[in-house]
C-alpha cells in the first residue's frame, strides 16, 4: 500500500512540474475560461478599470480544460494583495484566484502589485487540493516506508535514509541548475527526473527483494550457537528464497579433490553437502582461466593445495530432487565464514542439499587439470 500510494504522489507531482515547466518555458497560451468584468469607478491601470478582489467578478466560468468546475453564473475574485488596496479592497493582479479555481492569465504587462496574497473568499481549489493531497500522500508513503525499514533492522534503515538523503540532494542540484538555464527549467528538470525514477522503481525493487522477515536481521541469526539456529525460511521471505533456489534450476556444481570424494563421498559426515549453481561454477572456471593459484582463491583454499591433489568437479543435474534448501548454518560444512542467506563472503551463491544416500547416477564428477 505504501508503494502504491509513493507511486501515485510521485508521479502526479512529476507530471505537476513538467506541464508547468513546459508551460513557462514556451509560454504556452493557457485556455480562457471568463472575462472580467466591471472593475473601479477610479482607478485604471494602462487605461484599463483595476480589479479587486472581493468587489469584481467575471459573467460566468466555462472550467475548460476541467481542471475546475463549470461556473454559470457571476464569479467573485477571491484573491488579491495584501498590501495594496483599491477603493479599500485588495487588489488583483495576474494569478490571482476566483472562487471557481480558476485564476487571472492576464493584465497590464508593465505594472506590478507587490505583496502576500490574501484571500477574502472560499476559492474551490480543484487543482491545489489535488496538489496537496498527492504531497500528504508522499510524506505519508516516506513515512510508512522508513517505519518498515526500521522494523527490518538497522542496515535497512541506514540504506533507506542514504537513499533518501541522495535523491533530495539530487532533486536540489537539479533545482539549481534549472534556475541557472532560466524560467521553467527547475520544475522541468525535477519533473523528468521524478517520472524516471517512477519509471526505474519496479526494476529496483525486484533488484532489492527484502532478504528477511520483518523483525529479524543477519546478527539476530549468527547471535545464535551452531545447532540451534532455525531454518532458512523461517526467516527468510518467501520471495527471497524462492528467487534464490531458482538459480538451481539448470543444475548445481561444487568442487572438491579426488582424495576426498574417494574417501567420503560428496557428503559431509551429517549427510549434506553445499553446492552452488551450475552457471555460477562455469563463470568461476572461466575467471581461473587455468591458473590454480586463482582457482585456490577462488575456493578459499589453502595456498599450492592443488599442486599435491587433482580437483575435481561434481556436477548434479536435479539438486531439487535432494531437498534443495538454503543453508541453515547448523550443517557440518558450516564455519565460523557462514553467513545466512545463501551467500559466500565472495558473493556467490549457496545451497545445500541431502547428497549421504546420492545414488551415483545422479551425479558426475570430472577432474580438472592444470
Amino acid at each position: 500500500m505504501a508503494i502504491m500510494a509513493g507511486s501515485v504522489a510521485a508521479g502526479g507531482l512529476s507530471m505537476f512540474q513538467i506541464v508547468k515547466g513546459l508551460n513557462t518555458l514556451f509560454n504556452l497560451p493557457e485556455p480562457t475560461t471568463g472575462k472580467l468584468l466591471k472593475g473601479s469607478f477610479n482607478v485604471y491601470i494602462n487605461g484599463l478599470n483595476a480589479m479587486r478582489a472581493g468587489e469584481d467578478i467575471a459573467s460566468s466560468c466555462t472550467g475548460f480544460p476541467m481542471s475546475h468546475p463549470m461556473w454559470p453564473f457571476p464569479v467573485l475574485i477571491a484573491e488579491g494583495s495584501a498590501t495594496v488596496f483599491i477603493n479599500g479592497k485588495p487588489a488583483a493582479r495576474l494569478h490571482s484566484k476566483m472562487v471557481c479555481g480558476a485564476h487571472i492569465k492576464s493584465g497590464s504587462p508593465n505594472t506590478f502589485i507587490g505583496g502576500p496574497t490574501v484571500s477574502v473568499a472560499f476559492v474551490l481549489d480543484i487543482e491545489g487540493w489535488m496538489h496537496s493531497g498527492l504531497e500528504l500522500m508522499g510524506l505519508l508513503a516516506a513515512g510508512a516506508a522508513l517505519v518498515m525499514a526500521a522494523m527490518v533492522g538497522l542496515a535497512v534503515l541506514v540504506e533507506f535514509v542514504v537513499i533518501g538523503g541522495l535523491v533530495l540532494g539530487g532533486m536540489t542540484l537539479l533545482g539549481e541548475l534549472g534556475d541557472r538555464l532560466g524560467p521553467g527549467y527547475r520544475d522541468l528538470l525535477q519533473g523528468v527526473a521524478g517520472m524516471a525514477m517512477l519509471g526505474l522503481s519496479p526494476k529496483m525493487a525486484r533488484l532489492a527483494t527484502p532478504k528477511y522477515k520483518l523483525g529479524v536481521t543477519e546478527a539476530d541469526i549468527l547471535a545464535m550457537p551452531k545447532g540451534s539456529r532455525p531454518n532458512a525460511d523461517t526467516y527468510l521471505s518467501p520471495k527471497y528464497v524462492s528467487e534464490h533456489l531458482a538459480q538451481f534450476d539448470k543444475g548445481a556444481s561444487r568442487f572438491m579433490t579426488k582424495s576426498n570424494l574417494d574417501k567420503y563421498g560428496i557428503a559431509q559426515r551429517d549427510g549434506t553437502s553445499f553446492i552452488m549453481p551450475k552457471h555460477e561454477a562455469d563463470q568461476l572456471l572461466a575467471n581461473a582461466k587455468g591458473d590454480p593459484r586463482a582457482l585456490e582463491q577462488a575456493l578459499g583454499l589453502p595456498k599450492n593445495t592443488l599442486d599435491n591433489s587433482t580437483l575435481v568437479r561434481i556436477d548434479i543435474p536435479a539438486p531439487k530432487d535432494l531437498n534443495l534448501r538454503i543453508p541453515s548454518g547448523n550443517e557440518a560444512g558450516a564455519n565460523e565464514l557462514w553467513i545466512p542467506g545463501g551467500k559466500l563472503p565472495t558473493g556467490s551463491s549457496e545451497a545445500v542439499i541431502d547428497a549421504g544416500s546420492i545414488a551415483p547416477t545422479d551425479f558426475s564428477w570430472t577432474p580438472l587439470g592444470f
